[in-house]
């Protein structure tokens, strides 16, 4: 079975993934992206470097600006034809240019290409439903700055965006769904709950697991005053939001301290941020870590992981490590991950005193803090981890293949 991806980039966990496909269920992998760094790829997300060696072909594109504004590859239509693969997956910008692309959709309809959509979905509304939902969640970009058009131009932008959507969404053949509210979604656009395949998403937990028992077998334990974020520093992920909760919670806790993993262009004032309102916390700016035991090393030794604005990957990492997970609205995968009071807290969003007690409740009980980790580790290794993800992939190759779902 002959797979191609599109792709914007290529980070570790992905690579670790296209290769167990190769490696462990016999799929051959094409991978195509972009001959620079991706348009569409968010400041400070670290790709690969080829320190593993890849099992997959990598083809190197030109990417522009399309049509809408929207990236997309040159010659892609040439490379379709001599790649001649049984499915081809991309995600989301591409798709949009995908369904305008009429050169690139009568390749896959003449060499019977079967066409999957991986969406996490985020920021989507229902099928006839835009106006009222992107009034009430409008879009908003890692400035935290709002995306949505205003007055008219709004309206006309929201049908404009549901009818482009009803358009990409009857080409495809099946598609991935990084989380399970994606299911209500993509039903209102009439794909058929046997096309839509729930695979999460999820970094190299294998890995993540010998680390962690390398570390605990060194000694490694968490200190139950350390709190943790990991991520880009970048407005939407609300680094500020934590320094202000950690800045409420100094007076009721002694050795309180605050680790900050990621760099981004937030850091400076972020820093200010931290001796300005939270003199009374030890905050630690580690910046980037890229080297797989000294992260690990950092996340045991927290007692509880925070993610205060939008993300999603990090979540998994933190509970691969065994820790206890409070979060707000990221990008919908944590309504999978974190279970309220079981392996996590909600905090109402954007709320710096609801942060705090959620903190503090946690800070309070270490050991039902140390409960929900248990509760995030189980979760991960029966539930979501990069083996599960794998063969939804493969499940949802296999169920093309038999129903020979090509070109349609």
């Amino acid at each position: 079975m002959k797979v191609t991806f599109l792709f914007s980039g290529l980070p570790h966990y992905l690579i670790v993934l296209l290769n167990r496909l190769v490696s462990l269920h016999d799929v051959q992998v094409s991978v195509i992206v972009p001959g620079k760094r991706g348009i569409s790829l968010g400041e400070g997300i670290k790709l690969g470097d080829k320190e593993e060696p890849y099992l997959f072909s990598v083809i190197q594109l030109e990417e522009y600006r399309a049509k809408l504004n929207k990236p997309y590859f040159k010659k892609l239509p040439v490379t379709l034809e001599e790649l001649s693969p049984d499915i081809l997956v991309m995600g989301w910008p591409y798709i949009i240019n995908y369904s305008l692309d009429t050169r690139s959709r009568r390749v896959v309809r003449a060499k019977k290409i079967s066409l999957v959509f991986r969406e996490i979905p985020f920021m989507v509304a229902p099928k006839n439903r835009a106006i009222p939902y992107y009034r009430e969640h409008p879009i908003l970009n890692e400035n935290l700055e709002v995306d949505n058009p205003v007055g008219l131009r709004f309206y006309l932008w929201a049908i404009a965006l549901n009818r482009m959507r009803i358009r990409y969404y009857r080409q495809v053949d099946a598609t991935m769904i990084y989380a399970s509210h994606g299911f209500e979604i993509q039903e209102s656009f009439g794909i058929q709950r046997e096309n839509i395949f729930l695979t999460y998403n999820s970094p190299d937990t294998a890995k993540i697991a010998q680390i962690r028992a390398k570390l605990k077998e060194e000694g490694v334990v968490p200190n139950p005053t350390r709190i943790l974020h990991l991520g880009r520093l970048v407005k939407w992920k609300r680094v500020d939001l934590l320094i202000e909760a950690m800045a409420q919670l100094s007076p009721r806790h002694e050795a309180l301290e605050l680790c900050i993993i990621g760099a981004g262009p937030e850091e400076i004032r972020l820093k200010e941020l931290a001796k300005q309102k939270a003199s009374g916390v030890t905050i630690k700016f580690l910046g980037s870590i890229y080297d797989p035991e000294t992260l690990g090393r950092e996340i045991l030794s927290s007692s509880i992981y925070v993610l205060a604005g939008m993300g999603g990957l990090s979540i998994n990492e933190a509970m691969a490590y065994g820790k206890a997970v409070v979060c707000s609205r990221c990008d919908g995968t944590e309504k999978d991950l974190v279970r309220d009071g079981l392996n996590g807290l909600y905090f109402q969003e954007g709320d710096a005193r609801d942060l705090s007690s959620k903190i503090d409740s946690l800070l309070s009980s270490p050991e039902r803090t140390l409960a929900m980790g248990e509760q995030s580790l189980s979760l991960i290794e029966q539930k979501i981890n990069l083996d599960m993800v794998t063969r939804r992939f493969v499940e949802c190759f296999e169920h093309l293949k038999k129903n020979q779902n090509y070109g349609t």
